[in-house]
């Protein structure tokens, strides 16, 4: 470990923090209530009250006419530098400072904020299923089907809009009292009167109370979650446990019952004929309910049909008696008109329904007149985009959507019919929508219709093929304990159950009817104070992932592709993933519980817990997919930019420390894999396609690199690193050969993750390659390849000697581009957050400073000082950004700013922005650097800007829902401990920069899940590794200490073990005689004095 990284003082947390300067009164009065905008109270602000007062402007002052946030304040113009909208001086409040660094009390939530929460609570690449705030299931994203919220208008700001609750599904608790009355409450807010709930990842906990009712429940939620076991963590299924306590002073006879929609094959049944099938499976220990799909049996059409009623050709030179909203239809193109022809093609005559006339950013629908189902089909052209309810034609009958079909993105017309005898004699409509605009990553964004007709038979098979469709598969309830249909029933015959509830062994039916599965438990008794908890599970299996449908551009030459689901090659239906987790219950559980256990055990904020480990949640939803031949594989955002990005996925860490084997997945089946093999490697020159293909981006090229040392250091030895040195080296070289003349400066085109190219030399790319060359030496020396290891240092030390020659401006490094050459998205003197990013990555893998200490220190200052806005509203008023992420009056940091002047209109893409991933980034490699105050506020405002009064907490948003960038968060955490591991060399190592006095936290390692906590006072450190899972092999282990210690006692599990130490400065290298194999449960302890 670099010895410049092992620090960490007991600093007050007010000493030296910009933003609070000596003399700053804390005191201050602004009329915006009792303890004014930063108040004099030492009772500790709770958040709810803060986002309060925020929300409704209780603030200090204003700049540009706009008010700023409470946590800081009062500003007035003369704090903003040259006018530059964003005040140097943050004067953050003493009290708002304190509030980071406490530990808390862990929130609850209630009332209208659990409108907006929706914890993943689905495995690893199974889809996108939500536990809701009130503890029902939401989103059901799990038919391979994943979309996002934000992407429907062009750069439209993200809104939230609550969460979908598209299938039926939820529990029930039956209270016999005994008097002959069964109370039912069902467990939701329209069942209790207080419904409260608390996450704590991957983990969710709600409560539910009634005054009138004699229990109280509480539902805990999960999907498995087992760092370092990633096969178990990708299990389709969520689990139970409904704890119910007797609050009366009788005993009760309680049962709880679970109800399950068939919601198989929902999406194909809008456009194909459907039946249904539900299969009950009774068991001593267990109840199962299955649910899937078939096609059904269809009657040879009579050959003597009649002939079609035409019901609409759009031949005229308006849409007639068809009724439009918004502006997608507001015009129709006439049959002759010359102007605007439209590119569909195929279709008959020479009008058609095109909501493209209105332009691709128009949306809006087009409802045909009332008409009677006369016939068994009906049969149309469609064409345009393939959007689920966006772009499509809806056939609505008694107010319901009943068939519904798309496009096949493309400008091409086809055939496509309808099976409606069922509602043979009803009244109907058609229904035309367009609810998307052309945008980036969009594609075919409208629609297309022609040719209507009513008919006896159909045009196209009207069954389809079932068996390839997105939603075939199978939906599972179960519950352990089980009762019978009439303990279910609440004590009726089966024969009396409503029809929509299925209490046949096995049922088939339509589609068009919505059906039920049920199950009880058996009735239990629960004496007074008496608690009992009741195991239910949902799960799904659907195979047919479809990967690539949503986009233009794909890197398969053969466009959309099954991909399939690594899951199923273990399951063969829901049935047995629900079989799987009752088999393995208790493992399951107390693993998934001792994670949520050991890393909430800590001296951290709660605050800070719960927003670092959120986003490790993404690996649940519609962003990452786990393909059947085994690869892990990403969107940027779910549904949004295909491919494992290379330069977004650069700034996630949670998955690489978590789950080690699916980071080490990503390098050999896509980087380092050839394009033969679907990887996106081109091992003649060293070329990794960024998304898995044959593009270059410069911040990936390096980015993958750095990757690769980290997978290294996270494995337990070098089998990683040796099957893939050749093509890690052949990856490095790639880069040294855009560095020209091997000066350590990449000068030629640049294409980056600001989606545009950069041109001249920059340290944002700069600082990546240097800390790759630094990572390429430390791995070229352990394959022991010594001269490659010379060539990367001498490459690196030139380069960073002339970085600070070239683009220090005296406060950060700038780029040196020719703007008359490269006159749009640069940033030449501009103040990039991004601009250190390398040096972030070098320390957490251990390669020390690639740029001087001091311009480092003071480059991260300036990037606080003139990005970081508590309140980005009069920034964004001057610059608007090109996407909202963030609203006016919120703290957040800005992607780039020129604070000397010289704004460039056509700077950097995205330069107005504000992205989670960057502020974690930054706010990571400041506490590394020891500015600790200004990391937390990073990372606090991200916290705050996701309340669940305002949007979902487990869902940061970027261009998609569920951004992977966001993953950076888990970099903050390890430079909070400032944790190092490396894994074949069995080091270890710790220097807490937050509370050192008194530290606890969790972390993994190769195999194994420990513990450090330390304990200092002024002449003594002791310092205790837990090993709480797996094993531990260490060889040295590297201590912070406030004194240089004169004495070093080792024990493990109580008895003394020989070390020799080494004492740099602060710094201690523990070297034990021997390899050190600790167990579970064993603890490793030293004292240093």
């Amino acid at each position: 470990m670099n010895d410049d990284m092992m620090h960490g003082p007991d600093a007050d947390p007010l000493a030296g923090v910009a933003g609070t300067p000596p003399g700053t009164n804390d005191g201050r009065t602004c009329g915006c209530g009792p303890a004014g905008c930063c108040g004099s109270s030492s009772t500790p602000l709770d958040r709810r009250e803060f986002l309060k007062m925020a929300g409704v402007g209780f603030v200090s002052t204003r700049i540009g006419g706009r008010l700023s946030q409470l946590m800081a304040g009062p500003f007035a113009v003369e704090d903003t530098v040259s006018g530059h909208l964003i005040p140097a001086d943050k004067k953050l409040s003493k009290k708002w400072i304190r509030s980071l660094y406490a530990r808390g009390r862990k929130e609850t939530y209630f009332g209208k904020s659990l409108d907006n929460i929706g914890m993943p609570c689905g495995g690893i690449g199974t889809g996108q299923m939500y536990l809701c705030g009130d503890g029902t299931l939401g989103c059901w994203q799990i038919f391979n089907d994943a979309y996002s919220n934000w992407v429907e208008g062009t750069f439209a700001t993200y809104e939230h809009r609550g969460v979908e609750k598209p299938v039926d599904c939820g529990f029930s608790i039956a209270v016999d009292s005994g008097n002959g009355h069964i109370a039912v409450k069902s467990l939701d807010r329209n069942g209790f009167e207080k419904v409260t709930f608390s996450g704590e990842y991957p983990i969710g906990r709600v409560r539910y109370e009634s005054r009138e009712f004699p229990v109280t429940v509480e539902s805990e939620a999960f999907s498995p979650f087992i760092p370092l076991n990633a096969v178990d963590s990708g299990i389709p299924a969520t689990v139970f446990h409904i704890t119910v306590e007797n609050n009366s002073k009788a005993p009760l006879t309680v049962r709880a019952v679970g109800q399950l929609e068939n919601a198989v094959c929902s999406a194909f049944a809008r456009r194909y004929e459907v039946h249904r099938k539900t299969e009950y499976t009774f068991k001593s220990d267990r109840a199962l309910c299955l649910h899937s799909a078939l096609s059904p049996e269809i009657a040879d059409v009579d050959a003597a049909n009649r002939d079609p009623i035409i019901f609409e050709t759009f031949e005229g030179q308006d849409y007639g008696s068809w009724q439009s909203s918004g502006t997608a239809f507001k015009v129709k193109s006439a049959p002759d008109a010359k102007e605007k022809p439209t590119p569909a093609k195929s279709f008959e005559g020479l009008g058609l329904a095109d909501s493209r006339v209105g332009g691709d950013e128009a949306q809006g629908t087009l409802t045909s007149p009332v008409f009677t189902i006369q016939r068994r089909f009906i049969n149309f052209l469609i064409g345009g985009g393939t959007w689920p309810d966006k772009t499509c034609v809806n056939l609505m009958v008694d107010g319901n959507v009943v068939r519904s079909a798309m496009g096949r993105h493309n400008e091409e017309l086809a055939w496509h019919t309808w099976r409606v005898d069922e509602w043979q004699g009803k009244g109907a409509c058609l229904v035309i929508v367009d609810k998307v605009s052309e945008g980036w990553g969009i594609g075919v964004s409208h629609i297309y219709l022609d040719q209507i007709e009513f008919s006896d038979s159909p045009r196209v098979d009207v069954r389809g093929n079932i068996l390839d469709a997105p939603d075939y598969g199978t939906l599972a309830l179960a519950c352990t304990e089980p009762g019978t249909f009439e303990d279910a029933l609440l004590g009726a015959a089966p024969a009396s159950a409503p029809k929509e509830v299925v209490v046949e062994l096995t049922a088939e039916y339509p589609s068009s009817e919505k059906r039920l599965g049920i199950l009880s438990t058996k009735p239990t008794g629960i004496v007074p104070g008496g608690k009992h908890t009741f195991t239910f599970v949902v799960s799904w299996h659907f195979p047919n992932q479809i990967n690539g449908d949503r986009f233009v551009v794909t890197p398969w030459d053969s466009g959309p592709i099954n991909r399939g689901h690594y899951y199923a090659e273990k399951f063969g239906d829901a049935g047995d993933v629900a079989n799987y987790i009752i088999a393995n219950h208790e493992r399951l559980t107390n693993d998934t519980r001792l994670w949520r256990d050991i890393y909430y055990d800590s001296t951290l904020p709660y605050w800070l817990l719960d927003r670092l480990h959120s986003t490790a949640s993404y690996l649940a939803t519609g962003t990452c997919q786990w393909w059947k031949n085994g690869r892990f594989w990403a969107y940027e955002g779910v549904a949004c930019c295909i491919g494992t990005c290379a330069h977004v996925w650069n700034y996630a860490h949670s998955h690489a420390r978590l789950f080690p084997e699916l980071a080490r997945n990503v390098r050999e089946m896509q980087d380092f894999a050839p394009r033969s093999e679907g990887g996106g490697f081109d091992p003649e020159t060293g070329l990794v396609g960024f998304r898995g293909d044959a593009k270059y981006a410069a911040d990936g090229q390096c980015g993958t690199i750095l990757k690769a040392y980290r997978e290294h250091l996270m494995s337990s030895d070098t089998t990683f690193l040796s099957r893939n040195w050749a093509s890690i080296k052949k990856a490095l070289e790639y880069s040294i050969s855009r560095d020209a003349n091997s000066d350590g400066m990449i000068e030629d085109v640049q294409p980056n993750t600001y989606d545009i190219d950069y041109y001249g030399a920059n340290t944002f790319v700069g600082s990546l390659y240097l800390a790759a060359l630094r990572a390429g030496e430390e791995m070229a020396k352990e394959m022991g390849d010594p001269e490659f290891a010379a060539r990367l240092r001498a490459i690196f030390e030139k380069g960073s000697r002339l970085s600070v020659e070239r683009l220090w401006n005296g406060e950060y490094f700038i780029q040196d581009v020719n703007l008359q050459e490269h006159a749009k998205h640069q940033y030449k003197d501009g103040c990039l957050s991004d601009q250190l990013f390398g040096q972030g990555w070098a320390h957490q893998l251990g390669l020390g400073y690639i740029y001087p200490r001091e311009n480092v220190i003071k480059t991260l200052e300036s990037i606080w000082k003139y990005n970081w806005a508590p309140d980005v509203g009069p920034y964004n008023e001057a610059h608007k950004p090109q996407r909202w992420f963030i609203t006016p009056g919120q703290a957040g940091l800005i992607t780039c700013t020129w604070p000397k002047g010289d704004y460039l209109t056509e700077g950097t893409l995205y330069r107005e922005e504000v992205w989670t991933g960057i502020e974690y980034q930054v706010a990571g490699h400041m506490i590394w650097e020891g500015h600790v105050t200004e990391g937390l506020a990073l990372c606090r405002a991200v916290h705050d800007r996701y309340h669940p009064d305002l949007f979902n907490p487990y869902n940061e948003v970027e261009c998609g829902d569920h951004y992977a960038r966001a993953m950076a968060s888990w970099g903050v955490y390890l430079a909070l401990a400032g944790y190092y591991y490396h894994g074949p060399k069995g080091r270890l190592g710790f220097a807490p920069r937050i509370s050192p006095s008194d530290f606890k936290a969790a972390f993994t390692t190769a195999e194994a899940w420990i513990t450090y906590s330390q304990k200092r006072d002024a002449w003594r450190q002791t310092s205790v590794v837990s090993v709480r899972k797996g094993s531990l092999r260490l060889n040295t282990l590297t201590l912070a200490a406030k004194r240089s210690p004169m004495t070093c006692k080792v024990s493990v599990n109580g008895k003394r073990i020989d070390c020799k130490i080494d004492v740099r400065g602060n710094d201690v290298d523990i070297a034990f005689s021997e390899f050190l194999n600790l167990a579970a449960n064993d603890l490793l302890e030293v004292a240093l004095s």
